[in-house]
């Protein structure tokens, strides 16, 4: 369990609201992150344009992929820093990740639609 001065450092690491950015080397991509007593969320969000709803699965596996190699590369960041602010290693163990698709815009009159793709992976942190 990590101690009052702990969370303060990965707060701060993990920390993006005014004046930091929650993309990751893309606009379109934002990771959030929230902490509830040693579970460690990681939300990876993307916006993808879809020609129909038969492509959804087509392009599953191609951001589920994504997401995975941006969560592992974000956990690897945060444990760097982590251990340079609090002088010690940080210990994560993934417990479980799931995925989505959200559509959030539709049309009758065109196959086109916009959806987020959503991956949560959480984290037992020590």
């Amino acid at each position: 369990m990590l101690n009052f001065h702990e969370i303060n450092v990965l707060g701060g690491i993990c920390d993006s609201t005014i004046g930091r950015s929650s993309t990751v080397k893309s606009p379109t991509v934002s990771i959030k992150t929230s902490l509830q007593g040693d579970m460690f969320s990681v939300t990876y969000t993307t916006v993808v344009n879809l020609a129909s709803v038969y492509e959804m699965r087509a392009l599953a596996k191609r951001y589920e992929e994504e997401s995975i190699g941006v969560i592992k590369e974000y956990i690897k960041h945060v444990k760097k820093d982590f251990k340079s602010e609090a002088g010690r290693s940080l210990k994560i163990k993934e417990e479980f990740s799931n995925d989505s698709f959200d559509v959030i815009t539709t049309s009758p009159f065109s196959p086109r639609r916009t959806a987020y793709y959503k991956r949560t992976s959480s984290f037992r942190v020590g």
